[in-house]
């Protein structure tokens, strides 16, 4: 009996630490309280939400969790968009910030000729990049952003 309180207790708490933690494939109900609904593509039917939850794990590579956005198709995470803040008078991706990027992904992001970094793994996509644009709500940040292929989600 004692086992099965501590196991709960311990399923319990890991969800509440990580629950803003999305990967590409996980389940996710969307709560009107915790997500806003950004954008609809009628094209791919996915819907996509900025987190708005309380964000527990403030850190993802070192770097500080600014917002966190998710692209969902009939309740399954397609898409994650990281926005972490960057280190002052930062222009470039720095070699350590890659180095854990890589560590956690198990291979080498491929340099691109304008200082971003990607690469393709089974069906998903990955990039890691400097970027000021609306999904970076209009602010300079490190965008670490996974996405399943456009052509596996073309209904």
């Amino acid at each position: 009996m004692k086992n099965n309180f501590v196991l709960l207790v311990v399923l319990l708490l890991s969800a509440s630490i990580y629950s803003q933690q999305f990967q590409i494939g996980d389940r996710v109900a969307i709560k009107s309280k915790d997500f806003r609904l950004l954008d609809y593509s009628s094209s791919m039917k996915v819907h996509t939400y900025q987190y708005v939850g309380k964000i527990k794990e403030k850190y993802l590579f070192e770097r500080k969790v600014v917002d966190v956005i998710v692209g969902v198709k009939n309740g399954v995470v397609v898409t994650t968009i990281y926005n972490l803040e960057l280190n002052k008078e930062e222009h470039e991706i720095k070699k350590s910030t890659l180095a854990l990027v890589n560590k956690k992904l198990g291979t080498d992001l491929h340099r691109l000729p304008n200082n971003d970094y990607a690469a393709t793994i089974g069906n998903k996509l990955i990039s890691l990049q400097i970027s000021y644009s609306p999904l970076t709500f209009d602010a300079v940040r490190l965008v670490y952003f996974t996405s399943i292929k456009y052509s596996v989600l073309i209904p």
